[in-house]
């Protein structure tokens, strides 16, 4: 059996790389051991980036309609139990009034909740439609990597038969236990933290729930077992079915196997109102981890998602990252493939994304930390809680103390639900596949924050900024992302541009690589609306910025050359690594 490419894994990273690979005409294999798609939520929160990638895919309407929007994830809320008091509560995911309009100039999409169990459905009829191969009950065995492509063996877990698929390339993304991963021998760097205990459950909570609509609801609740000191009620479908993750009280990382009896009585505790009717869904134990992969790719086999970045969940970055993940190598492979880029492009995935992998296990880890300060500050043991609650009620100094430091802990939380720039900060610099002019310099982001504000620019290697633009005043407006993406490169121009237009005509033509072109200005191809593009092109009006097919800067030019052809040719040779 051959296929331009197999992919371990038919998750969210697995799911999205074969859905861009199909668009760009490469239709794959994708496996799973498991029976079918997600049968828990598990990932919930996509960020603006993650939904960028789907809506280049065509997906982003589809999947708005499954999806809780934005007002159902208003805040994320401490309390001492769902119908008690409550301790404090921050605006989150894109919803504080402050900073709306950060979220709105970032991007033209929103924060959604869409819980993976949902997601994975959509991505994967949507692989099968456009032709490719999902098959479940399928796992990984071995393989072997040839001069030609990697002869890798696989197993029906049904019928226990074994059977051989040679590809091209082969992509793991199978997970944080990736037997790819584990066949590479490639190292983990990290270790794993703790233990935690999640129940998927029915039970109508919205007399509790939906006067502060919001998508976590954190319970500390000091009569805790030690198995679940503190827990959080992470919605899945507004106000009616919820995931409960329960944290243990150290970091002892001791396996626990709580009863149904044990369960429902601490669902309780937390909820606080024992007339609620709890069906309980499933339950099961997860690890938390700090670790990540010492490299993400050795010859033909490349490996993306969780199978190299491993943390908890807190920012919500696993399955965004995973998208991202799958959006970077997807366009290169299908470049490779089809003999537009050498097949160094690929050496590139681990140069661009492995930093980015890095930076969200760090940042996950730091707030998990920040909730356990907090948790530590209020008192996990009923004696501690009351003393907490006597002084913070108190009109002494010792009070006011108390309550500086809880609203100082609560504050440090938001850097978890108010993180707009590290969900929108992924930068290329450095890369080999995008091209720097002599003398263009790198814009100065130092005095910026970079977890909280978003990096705008379009110097190389840089996500290109979003902007509204418009045909014509009869027109709808469109994102400049829009005109970016969908497999192709796109080189935007201004009023005297006209030269790198038919550039891109001719270079489509000769090479089969597709270029879009498109001047911005007054009676071009599209109006700047707002005056947006001027500020933010860094370029002359004949200048031009080349966008690579996921919607990253791969070089600008601030003003015409000599021979736009030849210079357009030169620097696509540099990026794909082939003359074009």
């Amino acid at each position: 059996m051959d296929v331009p490419v197999l992919i371990i894994g038919a998750g969210p990273s697995g799911a999205t790389t074969a859905l861009h690979l199909a668009r760009s005409g490469i239709k794959s294999m994708v496996i799973s051991r498991h029976r079918g798609s997600a049968n828990t939520p598990r990932a919930h929160i996509f960020n603006q980036r993650a939904m960028e990638v789907l809506r280049d895919a065509g997906m982003e309407d589809l999947l708005s309609s499954v999806a809780s929007p934005a007002h159902d994830m208003q805040h994320t809320s401490w309390l001492h139990t769902l119908a008690g008091e409550e301790y404090g509560r921050l605006w989150a995911w894109g919803n504080k009034p402050s900073q709306k309009g950060d979220y709105e100039s970032s991007s033209p999409c929103v924060m959604s909740d869409l819980p993976q169990s949902f997601l994975e459905p959509v991505l994967v009829d949507e692989v099968r439609r456009l032709g490719s191969d999902v098959r479940f009950s399928t796992e990984f065995v071995e393989f072997i990597e040839t001069e030609e492509g990697v002869r890798t063996t696989l197993r029906d877990r049904a019928t226990q038969k074994s059977f051989i698929v040679n590809s091209q390339y082969l992509v793991g993304a199978d997970g944080a236990r990736s037997a790819v991963l584990d066949a590479l021998k490639i190292p983990i760097i990290g270790k794993q933290l703790n233990t935690a205990f999640n129940v998927h459950i029915k039970a109508d909570l919205a007399n509790h729930i939906a006067h502060r609509p919001g998508s976590l609801n954190w319970i500390l609740n000091p009569d805790a077992p030690d198995w679940s000191a503190v827990g959080n009620f992470r919605m899945v479908r507004p106000w009616d079915e919820f995931v409960v993750s329960l944290h243990p009280a150290t970091k002892d990382g001791k396996s626990f196997t709580p009863t149904e009896e044990q369960i429902i009585d601490r669902l309780y505790q937390m909820i606080g109102d024992r007339s609620i009717k709890i069906e309980i869904l499933s339950s099961f134990q997860w690890t938390i981890n700090d670790q990540v992969a010492e490299r993400w790719q050795q010859g033909r086999v490349l490996c993306i998602g969780d199978a190299t970045h491993r943390h908890p969940p807190i920012n919500g970055l696993g399955s965004n990252t995973c998208l991202s993940d799958a959006f970077n190598l997807a366009w290169k492979l299908a470049y490779v493939i089809k003999g537009y880029a050498a097949p160094s492009l690929l050496d590139t995935l681990t140069l661009e994304r492995k930093p980015v992998g890095d930076a969200i296990v760090k940042r996950a880890n730091a707030g998990m930390e920040a909730h356990r300060l907090l948790w530590d500050l209020m008192g996990l043991t009923p004696q501690a809680r009351e003393d907490v609650v006597q002084k913070l009620q108190e009109a002494t100094s010792q009070g006011a103390e108390m309550r500086e430091k809880l609203r100082l802990a609560l504050e440090a939380t938001d850097d978890e639900v108010q993180a707009l720039g590290i969900q929108m900060n992924q930068v290329y610099l450095g890369s080999p596949a995008v091209v720097v002019e002599e003398g263009d310099t790198p814009p100065d982001f130092s005095a910026l924050n970079s977890l909280k504000d978003v990096m705008v620019s379009t110097f190389p290697g840089y996500h290109l900024p979003h902007v509204w633009l418009a045909a014509d005043g009869q027109s709808e407006r469109i994102s400049s992302l829009d005109l970016a993406g969908h497999g192709a490169f796109t080189l935007f121009t201004g009023i005297g541009g006209g030269s790198w237009l038919k550039a891109t005509e001719a270079i489509s033509r000769r090479s089969g690589v597709q270029i879009k072109g498109y001047s911005i200005g007054f009676r071009c191809d599209y109006m700047d609306c707002y005056r947006e593009w001027i500020h933010l092109r860094s370029v002359g009006e004949t200048g031009a910025v080349l966008v690579r097919p996921d919607h990253f800067v791969a070089w600008r030019c601030k003003e015409l050359p000599e021979d736009c052809l030849e210079k357009l040719s030169a620097v696509l040779s540099k990026v794909l690594g082939k003359i074009i």
